[in-house]
């Protein structure tokens, strides 16, 4: 339980990260001197929104799996607990490779981001 809990939590603030984002990516804080700036940006938009769909799916996993969880607690053999294990590891990599997946798109984002941003004069 213990780690859906930390699932429920990083995914908790990942939400507040990716409405940041998609409001930075479609504000007017960029200076438009680079060629395809704005194709640039969309391209990020859609691999946020992509990210965000992603981990909605996984979030409705990890409801499924808390209901799941109640379920091992009735099993009285070890198949049946290693069955529900088995499970969790999967799900637990599943979120891992995906944040994973997400930490370096925010990197990158930022990187792409901070000299692109309009200098106040």
């Amino acid at each position: 339980m213990a780690d859906t809990y930390q699932w429920d939590k990083a995914f908790r603030d990942y939400t507040i990260e990716i409405s940041f984002f998609k409001s930075l990516l479609t504000s007017d804080v960029f200076d438009n001197k680079m060629p395809n700036l704005y194709e640039k940006l969309q391209e990020y938009y859609m691999l946020i929104t992509q990210m965000k769909e992603e981990k909605i799916e996984l979030q409705e996993a990890i409801h499924n799996h808390k209901n799941d969880l109640d379920g091992m607690m009735e099993c009285e053999d070890i198949s049946c607990e290693s069955f529900y294990h088995s499970q969790h590891q999967n799900l637990m990599k599943r979120i891992e490779k995906h944040l994973e997946k997400f930490r370096e798109l925010k990197l990158n984002l930022l990187q792409f981001a901070t000299p692109q941003l309009k200098k106040v004069e």
